[in-house]
Parts: structure tokens; C-alpha cells; sequence
């Protein structure tokens, strides 16, 4: 009896599950297999009969309403405002499109059958799921809030024509990035509605200053070093004289100084104007000609105060401002002059034009001893004499003779003695520097009926290399 039962039980489940196959399948023959279910929504929105493309416009239409939510954060008395997208909120579960076009469609008969019995009687809705990618967000946190944060200000020396004036130093503040990312995910994971604009504050850490007023009173008003070189005048070097500036920073210890980057970029918006610089093997017009003179009598100078200096390089051809082996030329973005202030307090770096000289002084704590001096010597060690060459230049007319002058080719050696009680107790040799020969060219005509061209387009090239 009881075997009949079950057996009776076991047919009826298997037609049971027959019919229910049967009906899927029927049903499944009249599905739209491109074309989401009638019944299905993704978020609240009705997308049955979308295909794939469509649906997935409408998603990513919601997810971008989600993430377009506008962030406060106040940084002590500032407030950044940016988006929760620029702060890595993300859409997690993007196969939801998938899975609504599916819906009804895969599994067992059973499933299919259960599925498509829901949309009947109420529908499906799959939810956009948004996850806040904590790495990212902590990254882009940092970004966003730096801005708005409040600098420290070290203590700083201006010059006034009788001696200088100390402006005082003041805190400053910054985010404390750990706590505040850290609260920040936590509201938007626990506490946020998910859908409101979002006002929050983050976490700042007052910040001192390293040098004070104290540091900046040991500065002397007795320059460590200063150096003088002579400046022509004449109406030819006006512009030139123009671009001799490079004046009134505060430079503390262990801080690096480049020229370049005070000094860069060499365009006109910038303030610079065309004047003679070195481009190649010739003398031309550029933006900023005239700077190395002055990043050359700095250079002396720096010597004299025997501050570090990091980079130095010779011009490629010599030039008459300075000995040989004791200028510093700037160039681009290869060419440079960086110093580093090895004392113990801030140096001031001071410069003085009156359109005749040129003077650097550099004003410091200095500790070298009174009978303590140095002495800079520059040696010659070889000359390379004015080779002469004739160019013939088809593109100039027959007829045409242009002269360009050489350049005198230079080995030199610069040497630091330095001197205790009078007498030398050491000779350093600092750098040896080679400047080029170039030949004095006479240029000849060979071409017949050639109008004159220009070398507009070899200059713009060739500007990029120009030592100023």
C-alpha cells in the first residue's frame, strides 16, 4: 500500500513538473529573447520591452543622478565643494542589465515558472547597488581638500634700505586625512539617505612654522658674500637691461633654490623681452637674453658666502662678464643654477641694478671665523684659435659675401683657496669648463636669380636652446 503511494506521489510530481515545463516552454516560444520581460524594473523604473542598449542608457542615466551628488567639505574656515563621483563612488553591480533581461528567461523549469508568476502578479525591480571605493576615495579625499587647507608661514626677512624687517611667523592647519576619511566613510555607508546633498566637516591639525622670528634674527646685516659685475648700457642693451631681475627671497636651511623655476618660463607673458642670447654657435635675439649675466654674478656671489650650490653649468661659448670657468648659464630646462642654504638660519638673496653694475649680496648667520677668506682663481689652460671657413650658399644670390665672426675656443679651470691667519691652507679645484671654437664664416652666393630667404623656422627651433 505504501509503495503504491508513493509511486502514485512520484507520477503526479513528474506530470507536475511536465505541465509546468510544458508551459514555460510555451510560453518561453512567444519571449522576445532581445526584449526585457513585461513586469521588470531596475531601480523604480519600468523598463520591460527594452532591448540591452536601451535599459543600459537608462541605468547608467540613474547611476549618474547618484553619483552627481553634490559634497561640502569644510576645511576650517574654507569649504570645498566637488561630487561624490570625484570622491570614488562607484556602481557596483553593473551585470543588472543582464540579469533584468534574463529574468524569466534562465534556470530550471521551476525557476522560470516561479519568475514569471512574479511579474505576473507584481513585477521584479532590481536595485542599482552603489559602493564607495574606500582606496579611491581616500586618494581623491587628499586631493580635493589640500587646496583649501591653510599654509604655514615661516617667519621671513624683506629688505628696506636700512636693514631688514621680520615678518612674523603663523600657524597654519591641515586635514587630518586619516580621521577624516575614515568618518567620511562611515557617514556615507551608515548614515546617509542616499540621496541628499552631503555637508561634511573634515577633521583639521594645527601646523607650526619651522623658522621663526628668532631664526630670521640671527641674520646679519653684514652681507656673507656679494659680487659686482659691470652691466653695458646704450640704447642696443636697453631690453636686455629689462630682463636683469631676480631679487628678495627668503631661502631657509636645508632649502634648495633654482633659478629656473623663479625665473621660467622665458615668454613674453611672463615679462621677458628679446635680447642677445647664445643659440648654437651664434649670438641672436631671444626671450630673456641678459638672465645669465645675472645667475652668473649670483654664482659669484654664492661663492664668496660658500653656500652650496647643487648645479652649475658653463655657458658654450665664453663670454667677457665674468672669468672664464666662473659663469653660470641657463638654458631651457637642462641648464641651471640650484643652490642649497647649508647654514644653520635663513639667507636672504639680495640684488641691486643701476643700469651700470650689477650686485649680489647674500645676507646669512655667518659662522666662518674672522680670519677665515676664500679666494676664487680662474686658469686658462688652452685656447683654440679662430679657424676661418668659406660657406657657398646656393640660396643667396651670386654676388652675396656675409661675414659671420668666430668665437676664440677656451679650457679653463676654476680653484677655491682658501686662507687661515693669512696664509693658504687649501686649493680646491671646483670645475674645469671647455667652451667651443667657432669659425669665422665668410658665406658666398652661388645661386642665380634666388631671392633671399629666411631662417625664420631654424630660429623658433633653436630658441628652445638659447643660454640667456
Amino acid at each position: 500500500m505504501k509503495v503504491l503511494k508513493r509511486i502514485t506521489f512520484l507520477i503526479t510530481a513528474l506530470t507536475l513538473m511536465f505541465c509546468i515545463s510544458a508551459f514555460v516552454m510555451s510560453a518561453e516560444k512567444k519571449d522576445d529573447k532581445t526584449v526585457i520581460k513585461r513586469g521588470v524594473q531596475i531601480n523604480g523604473e519600468n523598463v520591460s520591452g527594452m532591448k540591452k542598449k536601451e535599459a543600459t542608457v537608462a541605468v547608467k542615466d540613474a547611476v549618474k543622478n547618484k553619483t552627481n551628488i553634490k559634497v561640502k567639505i569644510k576645511v576650517g574656515a574654507n569649504t570645498c565643494e566637488t561630487r561624490l563621483v570625484d570622491l570614488g563612488y562607484e556602481w557596483s553591480n553593473v551585470d543588472i542589465v543582464d540579469d533584468a533581461l534574463e529574468y524569466g528567461k534562465v534556470g530550471s523549469p521551476i525557476t522560470r515558472y516561479v519568475n514569471n508568476a512574479q511579474l505576473r502578479n507584481g513585477g521584479k525591480n532590481f536595485s542599482i547597488d552603489m559602493k564607495l571605493n574606500v582606496k579611491k576615495m581616500k586618494k581623491k579625499f587628499k586631493k580635493a581638500v589640500e587646496p583649501y587647507e591653510l599654509p604655514v608661514l615661516n617667519a621671513e626677512l624683506k629688505a628696506t634700505g636700512h636693514g631688514f624687517k621680520i615678518l612674523k611667523e603663523d600657524d597654519g592647519y591641515e586635514v587630518d586625512q586619516k580621521k577624516s576619511t575614515n568618518d567620511f566613510a562611515n557617514y556615507i555607508n551608515k548614515k546617509w539617505d542616499g540621496k541628499s546633498d552631503i555637508n561634511f566637516t573634515a577633521t583639521t591639525k594645527v601646523t607650526k612654522p619651522k623658522y621663526t622670528v628668532k631664526d630670521c634674527m640671527k641674520v646679519s646685516n653684514k652681507p656673507m658674500g656679494s659680487f659686482t659685475t659691470s652691466v653695458s648700457g646704450g640704447e642696443i642693451n636697453k631690453t636686455r637691461n629689462k630682463n636683469i631681475k631676480l631679487d628678495g627671497y627668503t631661502i631657509y636651511p636645508g632649502e634648495q633654490f633654482s633659478c629656473n623655476d623663479h625665473l621660467a618660463p622665458w615668454t613674453e607673458d611672463n615679462g621677458w623681452y628679446n635680447a642677445g642670447t647664445i643659440v648654437g654657435s651664434k649670438v641672436e635675439d631671444s626671450l630673456g637674453g641678459g638672465i645669465c649675466q645675472v645667475a652668473s654674478t649670483l654664482y659669484n656671489a654664492l661663492l664668496r658666502a660658500e653656500i652650496k650650490v647643487v648645479k652649475r653649468f658653463p655657458h658654450s661659448l665664453s663670454v667677457g662678464y665674468v672669468d672664464f670657468a666662473a659663469d653660470a648659464a641657463l638654458a631651457g630646462d637642462y641648464k641651471d643654477l640650484v643652490f642649497e642654504n647649508n647654514t644653520d638660519a635663513p639667507i636672504y638673496l639680495q640684488s641691486h641694478f643701476d643700469g651700470v653694475s650689477l650686485t649680489f649680496n647674500i645676507y646669512g648667520h655667518d659662522t666662518r671665523k674672522k680670519w677665515h677668506r676664500v679666494e676664487y682663481v680662474s686658469e686658462l689652460i688652452k685656447t683654440i684659435p679662430v679657424k676661418k671657413e668659406v660657406v657657398k650658399d646656393p640660396t643667396k644670390p651670386v654676388g652675396f659675401v656675409e661675414v659671420e665672426e668666430g668665437h676664440v675656443g677656451r679650457v679653463a679651470k676654476l680653484w677655491k683657496i682658501t686662507y687661515e691667519h693669512g696664509k693658504q691652507v687649501s686649493k680646491e679645484l671646483l670645475h674645469e669648463s671647455k667652451y667651443k671654437m667657432v669659425p669665422t664664416k665668410t658665406i658666398k652666393g652661388t645661386g642665380k636669380n634666388v631671392k633671399e630667404t629666411t631662417a625664420e623656422g631654424k630660429k623658433k627651433n633653436e630658441a628652445t636652446s638659447a643660454e640667456h
